[in-house]
């Protein structure tokens, strides 16, 4: 890889795309002002970026970070179900994106990011994955055959990178030194401060981690954890990863060969996680056997009552598993997952019924669309062919938000649930189709 170019245009370019309604970081600078005076800001920053990345030296002031816990599922009272999100500098935010188009550039010309990565990736998507994985185990289970998933959680998988492991690691993608330098720099000494309710802390170090909110850390995380998916059948989007193992089956297949090819897959997908065990030892990255799903994907009438074991710990296969965010079960369908959508989206739309006097029709329409229908869309071409029967409790949700909402000329303008699973079908169909098919 050539070393990275700093140019007026390219600086400029990432000062126009600074988002002015985010708030400022450390720098007490808004984003607003650099995206303002971006013409005469990019030559002096052009110059800045230049002089740092030939000494390879991140300026101490880019290395401090606002961190804003936001909670994720669980009890709230628990500490450790918080994501970290970092608010950093500005200007270390800028000169992040230019070495990062770089960056990613490189890699994604030179094939050197695991095809099986879809995280952080553009044209990849969490739904990507989905429709590979689900079609994988679908052809399992319609040709007789059965399939064996592993879903794996890491612990802090962000937060614990072992910088030591990622920067050896940086010299065998072909980074130049000078790159390597000042990805060394941007990871030594860094602190933050956490903000919670307008109350700080004190900054305090941390000497591990790829910073959540960086734009770099991404592509760094990627980097630390391509060398994993060598294992084998391992599929991740960022951290969430999930292996398996499948065989196709034979009609009139006799119950020993079914007991025989289910030893196999159990023997496979253990392999596998010893594999990855193995790399989370050299890499200092802890994975949770409690927090691990297991399930088998069939047809048959005969339960899969064998199950793999992951670092001593024996692993109950369960009638469904959930994988970013959608719940499949052991045949392959989405019976629950639309149960539970059905749920959480009549419970979103409860809350605004009640508070929907306080709002105009036009609002309500639009806090329709902004926190109950995407409840009922993630994904939808995966399950967009289930059942009507299964459907319908989605769209008689719709019907109750157009009563809300109470006002004729804007429902009249929504589109059907039907209509828009259609065009995202579509969409992720012609999104695939290779150019100069039509």
């Amino acid at each position: 890889m050539p070393d990275v170019r700093f140019s007026q245009r390219s600086v400029r370019r990432a000062l126009l795309s600074l988002d002015i309604h985010k708030s400022s970081g450390p720098d007490g600078i808004p984003p607003i002002v650099l995206r303002m005076c971006a013409p005469e800001l990019a030559p002096v920053l052009t110059r800045l970026f230049r002089y740092s990345y030939s000494l390879g030296v991140v300026p101490k002031s880019w290395k401090t970070a606002f961190v804003h816990p936001i909670p994720k599922k669980g009890d709230r009272s628990d500490p450790s179900n918080y994501r970290p999100i970092a608010i950093t500098p500005l200007f270390s935010k800028i000169m992040e994106s230019v070495v990062n188009c770089h960056l990613m550039r490189y890699l994604e010309d030179h094939q050197l990011i695991s095809d099986r990565q879809y995280g952080f990736r553009r044209g990849r998507s969490a739904g990507d994955l989905l429709v590979y994985l689900t079609h994988r185990w679908a052809l399992a289970v319609e040709s007789e055959g059965d399939a064996l998933a592993v879903s794996l959680d890491i612990a802090k998988a962000f937060d614990r990178v072992w910088h030591k492991a990622l920067l050896s690691k940086l010299p065998s993608y072909g980074l130049p030194e000078k790159l390597c330098n000042w990805i060394t720099s941007f990871l030594a000494d860094r602190s933050i401060k956490v903000v919670v309710d307008g109350a700080c802390s004190d900054y305090k170090p941390i000497n591990a981690g790829v910073p959540q909110g960086c734009v770099l850390s991404p592509t760094l995380f990627l980097l630390h954890i391509n060398d994993m998916l060598q294992a084998g059948s391992i599929h991740c989007y960022a951290d969430d990863s999930t292996g398996d193992a499948l065989y196709t089956g034979r009609a009139n297949i006799s119950r020993e060969n079914v007991t025989e090819y289910r030893n196999k897959l159990v023997s496979e997908v253990e392999s596998l996680l010893d594999k990855v065990s193995d790399w989370g030892r050299l890499n200092l990255v802890q994975f949770n056997p409690q927090k691990t799903q297991v399930c088998a994907f069939t047809a048959k009438k005969n339960p899969f009552v064998v199950s793999p074991q992951f670092q001593g710990t024996p692993l109950v296969a369960s009638a469904s598993i959930g994988i970013l965010g959608v719940d499949i079960s052991s045949s392959v369908q989405f019976r629950g997952h639309l149960e539970e959508k059905a749920k959480l989206a009549s419970k979103k739309l409860g809350v605004l019924s009640r508070a929907g006097q306080y709002f105009m029709p036009a609002q309500r329409l639009q806090l329709y669309k902004a926190q109950v229908r995407p409840h009922m869309e993630y994904c939808s071409h995966l399950w967009a062919g289930a059942p009507q029967c299964q459907l319908l409790p989605l769209d008689r949700i719709q019907r109750r938000a157009a009563r809300i909402v109470d006002d004729r000329v804007l429902s009249d303008r929504l589109d059907s649930l039907a209509l828009r699973r259609d065009v995202a079908s579509l969409s992720i169909f012609f999104s695939h189709l290779p150019w100069g098919v039509l």
